[in-house]
């Protein structure tokens, strides 16, 4: 005859013993077996809170009248209606809104009690005796509680005892619903009668181990829940245990906000307790969700200070738990923490978290690896390294670990590929063989998808494959987050070059993947300051980036589709299907390539792949052009070393990228030349051009150019190259480009150029260059642009650089009219007249008064005879406006005013010659 009621005198009797036996076997055998939402069950919830609303007029009425023992009948029903057949049916949701009702009413009725114990109408210590001989067990316990609060307010010095008494008899209830909330009212009612730090701490012990005596029994009965049911209702009953887990991690909380709880009473009393029940209780359930609580509700500090022992936890928990959600709980709380102020990461750094994480982090996922997918190890590396960049800032010692760590968890892992397709093993490497081996220090091993299903068997060997490529896609796209996060903390290029395990991390991605991250290295850099100062940094780099300046060509080939979806595209059952429209246009750099720079078509499945890489190169490749702008020019004779260098990668990588990366380089060594005054540097930005003009005409001429500019302000034997670059320029305009626009532009440069340079060659040299622009003027594909050229050609003999020859000068303005005069369209004409007249003023202006021939002064006259038939529209009133400005600025101008009076003093039988011109013209 052991009663549970422990800690009172025997003769406050608790009711005849014969009933309470049969209520106490009545409750255990009352364990709720979960059932679906009946369509009842929300009628059963309503008539429960409406029997309640109808007794609360009762309850309050005989409380305002002071009828204590009324009120206690009352709330006695009130609470019996918790303990109601017809709530068996209730889900935990729905119980919980009768709950409340009836923990409103009581919480009335216990204020009420306290109110009049304090006014001396009511002892509550007769009350708490008289409730004890309330029949049902569940009303009484309820009454009890409410009563025994009141009790503690009224005598705080009884806490104790009434707390341990309240307890114990707590457990006559087994039922684990019924038990679950009528422990949580027990924790409700007594948290704000607990001790504070006011008490000593043997008393504060005492009292939390009360609470925590409390939050024992709640998830025992709380885990009794998940096996109190048959096999076919367990997703239903974790579901409803879910929504019943604030009411045991309310316990929890209820601890951390006791003011006298410091770290050295967490340490060694509470959290001891607390993991001894998570670990103990083997629910992979309640395991997840209490160890979260723990870490949420605890302060910063006490995390810091007890990580040891939470991790050593986390190895002990059950194999169904989310091991990502709980690291990352405990890792972003801490990152938050040394994220807020500096004393915050320095006290971080001091209690040698990320020792603690590299010590027992690897050993709970070795354990875990088995039962949870690779994806979710990774997503915990990734909190921790979140972690890892939030308190260490300037420790790439400790990124690099942390990406130690995924590599070697990927190796250890079997079953499933990361990578559509062949992909290479994961090798890990020292420093010494990354950097002084040959190329990257790996050897390259094929690896294949291991799978016991074959495509052919049917549908569910095709959907389990859809669902390994997207396991596939997710692992990749966690590791890219990881580079990323490194990427964003870490702008710096030479922080990033400290990661020796870097290129053993992105070889399990695959090769398009690879790419993506190679370009986001060079992408995320914020500042191109020069800061690679050494052959060994610049081989660094190269390795890191050597995916995205790979070549096709040498690259090993990817499988169009996954090897486990190839039988079905071979067999037809997804040809037809996989097509899509494509449409792009290049690049700048793309479009100064000949012919058409956009396109749309519909592609089959494989040339939609490769137009997507090539597209994807080609924006790399700018990125990897970039590289020069990192490149320490304090020494001309290192950046040279350097220059070459970068040379010789990128034409190990493919001669087809060369059109994007070699610019910059050429544009770097053109600026070398003329700050080291070397011939050497001329020779390799030529060696450069040569490569380049095979794919990128236009920038070729340029260069040759730029060039020849170059080598006549180095002067010396370096003028050798100007005639060498000039002729190369005139030979890339008359094979490679095709486009009129552009040989005009290309041909204005030439002689542009050929002016500038040509007091720096010889005159016979010189002499044919004159020869060869005056040509290629002469042969441009439209007359316009050869009037053009032809005036622009002028300059080349009359310059101060190689001395004027008015008859040259002359000879081609006379090509210029006849090219002018042989164009159809009359307004175009008229245009071309008004261009060869400026030119001829300016030439007078310079002082070749030769150029005053009556020709050149029937030119205005014949224009305006040409718009005069044309008749009034929007384009002749522009062209009589050009006409106009061209005549006034030659009148008003002393240096050409002269020009005008020598071209009429010329004009002597012009109608005459008007005549002849316009017939010559018709």
């Amino acid at each position: 005859k052991d009663y549970p009621f422990r800690g009172l005198a025997e003769d406050q009797s608790y009711g005849n013993e014969r009933n309470y036996l049969k209520a106490r076997a009545r409750e255990e055998r009352e364990i709720t077996t979960p059932k679906r939402m009946a369509p009842g069950e929300s009628l059963v919830k309503s008539d429960a809170i409406s029997r309640i609303r109808v007794k609360r007029p009762l309850l309050h009425r005989a409380l305002d009248s002071g009828k204590i023992d009324a009120g206690v009948k009352v709330s006695a029903e009130i609470a019996a209606e918790l303990n109601a057949p017809k709530l068996q049916v209730l889900s935990p949701k729905e119980y919980y809104e009768v709950y409340l009702a009836v923990s409103e009413e009581l919480q009335i009725f216990g204020s009420v009690i306290i109110a009049s114990a304090r006014a001396g109408r009511t002892s509550v210590v007769d009350l708490y005796e008289k409730v004890q001989y309330t029949e049902n067990v569940t009303p009484r316990l309820y009454l009890l509680i409410t009563i025994g609060s009141a009790l503690v307010t009224t005598k705080p010095i009884l806490i104790e005892e009434v707390m341990s008494d309240l307890l114990t008899m707590c457990s006559a209830v087994q039922n684990p619903i019924r038990g679950l909330f009528l422990r949580n009212y027990y924790a409700q009612c007594v948290k704000d009668k607990l001790p504070d730090g006011e008490r000593s701490r043997e008393q504060l012990e005492t009292t939390i181990g009360f609470v925590l005596e409390n939050f024992t029994a709640m998830n025992r009965l709380w885990v009794r829940l998940q096996y109190d049911c048959p096999p076919e209702m367990n997703k239903l009953r974790t579901k409803q245990r879910r929504e019943l887990s604030l009411l045991v991690g309310s316990s929890i909380m209820t601890i951390s906000k006791l003011r006298g709880v410091d770290l050295s009473l967490y340490k060694t009393f509470i959290l001891p307790q607390l993991l001894d029940q998570i670990v103990s209780c083997k629910e992979s359930l309640a395991q997840e969700y209490l160890m979260e609580c723990i870490i949420q509700v605890f302060p910063d500090e006490h995390h810091i200070g007890t990580l040891q022992e939470l991790l050593a936890a986390f190895s002990e928990f059950e194999k169904g738990v989310d091991l990502r959600l709980v690291i990352a709980a405990l890792t972003d709380r801490l990152s938050r923490f040394a994220s807020n102020s500096v004393e915050n990461c320095e006290a971080v750094r001091n209690a040698r978290t990320f020792d603690v994480f590299a010590t027992y982090l690897p050993e709970v996922v070795k354990k875990f690896a088995p039962f949870i997918q690779r994806t979710e190890l990774l997503r915990a590396y990734t909190s921790f390294l979140r972690l890892v960049l939030a308190a260490y800032p300037d420790g790439m010692e400790f990124v690099d670990q942390v990406l130690y760590f995924c590599v070697t968890t990927l190796q250890a892992t079997e079953g499933s590929s990361i990578t559509a397709g062949e992909q290479d093993k994961i090798t890990t490497i020292t420093s010494d063989e990354f950097f002084e081996g040959g190329d990257d220090g790996m050897d390259e091993n094929a690896r294949t998808s291991t799978t016991g299903k074959d495509p052919d068997s049917g549908g569910d060997a095709f959907n389990e494959t859809v669902q390994e490529l997207a396991e596939c896609s997710a692992e990749e796209n966690v590791l890219v987050q990881m580079i990323s996060m490194v990427f964003e903390a870490h702008k710096d290029i030479s922080d990033r070059l400290k990661l020796r395990h870097f290129m053993a991390f992105i070889r399990v991605l695959s090769s398009p993947t690879r790419r993506k991250v190679a370009a986001m290295l060079l992408e995320s850099i914020s500042e191109y300051k020069q800061c690679i100062q050494d052959e060994t940094t610049l081989e660094k780099l190269f390795v890191y980036v050597d995916p995205l300046i790979s070549d096709g060509s040498i690259r090993k080939k990817q499988p169009l589709v996954h090897p486990l979806l190839e039988k079905f595209v071979h067999n037809g059952a997804l040809e037809g299907e996989i097509t899509m429209t494509i449409s792009h246009a290049g690049t700048r750099e793309a479009q100064d390539m000949e012919g058409p720079s956009a396109q749309s078509s519909v592609l089959s499945f494989g040339q939609t792949q490769d137009k997507a890489e090539e597209l994807e190169m080609d924006a790399g490749q700018q990125q990897v052009g970039r590289i020069v702008h990192l490149l320490d020019s304090s020494s001309p004779e290192r950046l040279f070393v350097f220059h070459r260098m970068c040379f010789d990668r990128f034409r190990k990588a493919g001669e087809k990228n060369l059109r994007l990366t070699l610019p910059s380089l050429v544009f770097a060594s053109l600026r070398l030349a003329f700050t080291w005054m070397r011939p050497e540097a001329l020779e390799q930005a030529l060696e450069m051009i040569n490569c380049l003009e095979e794919f990128n005409s236009k920038k070729a001429l340029r260069f040759y150019l730029e060039m020849s500019k170059a080598a006549k302000s180095i002067g010396g034997s370096a003028r050798g190259y100007i005639l060498h670059c000039i002729e190369k320029a005139l030979l890339v305009l008359e094979t490679r480009i095709v486009n009129s626009r552009e040989q005009l532009r290309s041909l204005t440069l030439i002689t542009s150029t050929t002016t500038t340079v040509g007091g720096s060659v010889a005159a016979v040299d010189y002499e044919s260059l004159c020869q060869a622009v005056v040509k290629a003027g002469s042969q441009l594909l439209t007359r316009r642009d050869q009037c053009t050229a032809l005036c622009d050609a002028t300059e080349l003999f009359w310059n101060d650089e190689t001395g004027n020859d008015a008859l040259r000068v002359v000879e081609c303005l006379g090509m210029a009219i006849d090219s002018a005069n042989a164009v159809v369209s009359g307004f175009e004409r008229t245009f071309l007249y008004c261009d060869i007249f400026n030119r001829t003023t300016t030439l007078f202006e310079l002082g070749c008064s030769e150029v005053a021939k009556k020709e050149v002064g029937q030119l205005l006259a014949i224009s305006k005879n040409l718009l005069d038939e044309m008749g009034p529209t929007s384009k002749v009133h522009a062209a009589r406006k050009r006409l106009a400005r061209a005549e006034k600025y030659a009148l008003n101008n002393p240096n050409s005013a002269g020009l005008l009076r020598s071209l009429r003093s010329n004009e002597r039988g012009s109608g005459a010659m008007h005549s002849d011109d316009e017939e010559k013209i018709s």
